[in-house]
């Protein structure tokens, strides 16, 4: 192999590697102002800043109150996968009779429950609001939440 050659090949192996480190470096580390993955913003977080308008002290409170509906959510969540699996280990049984309904009368109580948390989260972050913030979060609230439960805006909102 001739110098050049073998100079070319180096050069390029260096361009790759810098490239492979750089991408790493934004996937992992410094991306979000040195936060990462683990403290990005929520979508949530983003809708109140940029389209309700909240304040840095709106912000603080919201922050406070994620933190407590994410803890007394998590065991819910967890209970209701529980009730799931619970439900689809049944798919073999050949003696289902009241069992399924059972199952899955559990699983809708839980998921109600969960509901139920869920909207109470979000009159606790609409009493964060200044009476000028309330129309604009009121009006904008249904989208955010088709979106969180993973629907687009062209689906729109379910038929009632």
């Amino acid at each position: 192999m001739n110098p050049a050659r073998y100079k070319t090949l180096v050069a390029i192996i260096a361009v790759l590697l810098l490239s492979n480190i750089a991408m790493l470096v934004y996937f992992v580390g410094w991306r979000d102002g040195g936060r990462g993955n683990h403290g990005h913003k929520s979508p949530m977080a983003d809708f109140l800043q940029k389209e309700v308008g909240f304040s840095t002290q709106q912000m603080a409170a919201f922050d406070s109150l994620r933190q407590q509906h994410r803890s007394s959510v998590k065991p819910l969540f967890d209970d209701l996968s529980q009730s799931r699996d619970s439900l689809y280990q049944l798919i073999g049984d050949a003696s289902l009779a009241d069992s399924v309904q059972q199952a899955a009368g559990a699983i809708g109580r839980k998921q109600a429950n969960l509901e139920l948390k869920m909207f109470e989260n979000f009159r606790q972050i609409r009493a964060i609001c200044t009476p000028g913030q309330l129309s604009k979060f009121d009006s904008l609230a249904p989208s955010l939440v088709h979106r969180m439960m993973g629907q687009s805006k062209k689906q729109g909102p379910p038929p009632r």
